[in-house]
């Protein structure tokens, strides 16, 4: 937004101080702001007025005499037919600089021109414009169109955050600037209207908490004053007409959009509702839109007449014609503008307001002003007027204690300065003895609500850097104080794995594919088709994931998400995981199936005491390359290979690992302190052939139950035709020590032998 200094200096005494000490206390405490000069390129411009006319002999061309001083007249040719005798306008005189042209005197078919006359699109005021610029004001002649039109004013530009729309508008920022820097306002007065005539208006909507209609009969549509367009110019806003202007003059001002209509060209009643099924309107861009249920609708007898707080009907919209006009101020609520201007595409200055939300108190305000303005710039009478409030803002109250106050900013509380920064921000408040009672205004009510949005406030308003800064206690980071989500992170980023955070809407497509249960919870207002339902598994998220990957030709990934099921009967954390392609961490190798069943038993042995395989069937994993595990009769974890059919259906490369594990059956496994023995360890290596199917931790598993065996690991795994079909070869190294004594080869020979039995009972293992 790019507010001029002098339009903030009819808000505020700014005489003494400085146009950077404003930019610079604006960023510091409430906004990024810059200073930018207002100018244009222009040199021999000058002001003259039109004395004669007539047409051109040969050519499609107007003959005009202008008059630039006390007895200088300019002979100039025009493609404009349209300036009349008394016309003030803005002249280039012979060798004058405008932008990048030069203007020098020219021949027309035998006329000579010894200037040009200029549009406001020439004079860079706006970015397209019809016809020569047009002055009706007394302006004295020879008067440099640098002066005149103000360049080399300083303009302030804000950047204000999506919460703080009360800063859109010049009265918002003269208030904020009024409470950072101390500064003194100016007093101004308000019109006011009340309630007269009659005007149907009916609200059939909730989000259109109050709707103020004007009907001002008599009006004279022409140009607005070059006070009022250069206001605009300074804006980047373009003049349309005086009507219009104002609209916009006074949303700049108050911060509250305006929207006139010609009475003639609607028929009452003024109706907000929905947009109902095959509704159009064509737009004031000239443009056709299909309107859907979700767009407020300002409509009439007939149809819409205007899309709420976005944009007007050009079939309904001002004309040069219109004596009647209907003034319309009104507050919507900001969610429904924004649906509005997404799903048409379209974005305005009013709707930016609306989106941010705007005062709701101000309607009134606002209209008055410009119904006041209205009648001194384009005539008319008010004839009727209506207020559609069934619900006046109530102001919430909030209580900030003194020990709230001194624990959050490390400071006691000054009563004096609170109040003083509460009273420049126009909060009403009462103070009390232990604290103060603050009632939150309706400017301030989309970002405050809290205790801790007044300390904000109090705080921002001193100054951030005025308090002391404290290094805060930090809690430990260690193992024992690590949330169970946060020790899990770790042990994944520690693999060479990326977390990925993905939305929880779905649709039941990929489930279909993926055969799955449809997704049972369906959103009511979806943003998308493909986002109409709350997710069941990760496994969706995770394989959308890796397909637009592979789309972007990165076919290897290991990711993890740790994000939110739901089901109708509530929701749960979950961990889900994908590998494919290389590692990250050893880029020779490639994910296989044992990475992600690594992965699995490594956060069972961390976080859950007792847990058993389960037969795993699921249907988009492969029939023979899955695991389950279950514990305290619950299914809590799976790993497996993407079946090849949904594979292919998907079209992804490489092996696809998935696994998912329910992250609330999980906990801390309380750990123990086993001492460590003074006696040496005695090692000894054990080679077996074992069933293919039989997983190897099955093995250690038992082993590991024996007395004396302090370690087991698998330093040798693979098959072989020798080995006979279905079989594998495994190689174990086992670590034997006793608490008690140094173990002879004797005791150890012994209890390997009664293993090797065990192992050829149990899992019908072979001694190679």
């Amino acid at each position: 937004m790019i507010v001029p200094l002098s339009w903030l200096s009819e808000f505020l005494y700014l005489e003494d101080v400085s146009p950077e000490l404003i930019a610079e206390e604006l960023t510091l405490k409430s906004v990024e702001a810059s200073l930018k000069r207002w100018d244009r390129d222009i040199d021999g411009v000058v002001f003259g007025r039109l004395v004669e006319k007539k047409p051109h002999p040969r050519l499609e061309l107007s003959i005009y005499r202008v008059q630039v001083g006390e007895g200088l007249y300019l002979q100039v040719v025009s493609a404009d037919k349209s300036l009349n005798v008394g016309d003030g306008l803005l002249l280039a005189l012979p060798n004058a600089r405008v932008g990048n042209m030069c203007i020098t005197k020219r021949e027309f078919d035998g006329v000579i021109s010894e200037g040009m006359l200029l549009s406001a699109k020439e004079l860079g005021l706006e970015s397209h414009s019809e016809g020569v610029l047009v002055l009706h004001e007394d302006i004295k002649l020879g008067t440099s169109a640098y002066d005149l039109l103000g360049f080399g004013e300083l303009l302030l530009e804000i950047e204000p955050t999506p919460n703080r729309g009360d800063l859109l508008s010049v009265k918002g920022l003269a208030r904020e600037l009024s409470a950072i820097m101390g500064l003194r306002r100016r007093e101004r007065s308000y019109p006011k209207f009340e309630e007269l005539g009659h005007l149907n208006i009916r609200i059939e909507s909730f989000d259109c908490k109050r709707y103020r209609g004007a009907i001002i009969e008599d009006v004279q549509v022409k140009n607005s004053p070059l006070w009022l367009r250069l206001r605009l110019w300074q804006c980047g806003l373009r003049s349309i007409n005086n009507l219009v202007d104002i609209t916009n003059y006074i949303m700049l001002q108050e911060g509250q959009p305006l929207h006139a209509f010609d009475l003639d060209r609607i028929e009452p009643p003024i109706v907000v509702r929905d947009a109902r099924e095959g509704e159009r309107l064509l737009t004031l861009m000239g443009s056709e839109r299909e309107l859907i249920e979700k767009n407020l609708l300002i409509a009439d007898s007939r149809g819409p007449i205007a899309v709420a707080g976005l944009i007007g009907g050009l079939e309904s919209g001002v004309l040069e014609s219109t004596k009647r006009v209907l003034l319309e101020s009104a507050y919507f609520e900001p969610y429904r503008i924004r649906r509005s201007a997404r799903s048409l595409s379209i974005q305005t200055d009013s709707s930016y307001r609306f989106e941010r939300g705007v005062d709701i108190e101000g309607v009134r305000l606002a209209q008055d002003l410009a119904i006041e303005l209205i009648m001194e710039l384009a005539g008319g009478r008010l004839t009727a007027l209506r207020d559609s409030y069934p619900q006046p803002y109530l102001p919430k109250k909030v209580f900030l204690s003194l020990e709230k106050f001194r624990r959050y900013s490390g400071e006691d509380f000054d009563r004096e300065s609170v109040s003083k920064t509460l009273s420049a921000l126009d909060i009403p408040h009462k103070m009390l003895r232990c604290g103060v009672e603050a009632y939150i205004p309706s400017h301030r009510s989309f970002d405050m609500s809290e205790d801790v949005d007044l300390i904000e406030e109090i705080m921002r308003v001193k100054g951030l850097d005025s308090f002391k800064s404290e290094v805060l206690p930090v809690p430990s980071r260690a193992e024992a104080q690590e949330s169970l989500e946060e020790q899990i992170r770790g042990l994944l980023i520690g693999r060479g794995l990326s977390e990925v955070i993905t939305f929880s809407f779905e649709d039941e497509e990929l489930y279909g594919i993926l055969g799955l249960e449809r997704p049972t919870l369906e959103i009511l207002n979806p943003l998308t088709k493909s986002q109409r339902f709350l997710r069941s598994s990760l496994v969706p998220s995770l394989l959308r994931v890796c397909v637009e990957n592979q789309r972007r030709h990165n076919y290897s990934m290991g990711v993890f998400e740790l994000g939110k099921v739901y089901s109708p009967t509530g929701e749960e954390k979950r961990l889900g995981f994908l590998l494919t392609g290389e590692k990250s961490l050893y880029p020779e190798e490639l994910y296989s199936p044992y990475d992600g069943l690594s992965i699995v038993l490594d956060i069972l042995r961390l976080y859950c005491e007792e847990w058993e395989e389960e037969k795993s069937k699921l249907g988009f994993l492969h029939p023979h390359i899955q695991r389950a595990f279950r514990s305290g009769g619950e299914s809590i974890a799976f790993v497996g290979l993407l079946h090849p059919s949904i594979q292919s259906r998907l079209q992804l490369r490489g092996r696809v690992i998935l696994g998912e594990v329910k992250l609330h059956t999980l906990k801390r496994v309380k750990k123990t302190y086993t001492p460590i023995s003074n006696y040496p360890p005695v090692i000894r290596d054990l080679t077996l052939v074992v069933d293919k199917s039989l997983w190897v931790d099955k093995l250690i598993s038992h082993i590991k139950g024996k007395e004396m065996v302090e370690e087991v690991r698998v330093f040798s795994l693979f098959t072989d035709p020798k080995l006979g079909e279905g079989k594998k070869s495994v190689s174990l190294r086992i670590s034997f020590r006793s608490k008690e004594a140094t173990l002879s080869d004797q005791v150890v020979n012994q209890t390997m032998e009664e293993l090797i039995a065990e192992l050829e009972d149990r899992f019908y293992a072979k001694l190679r």
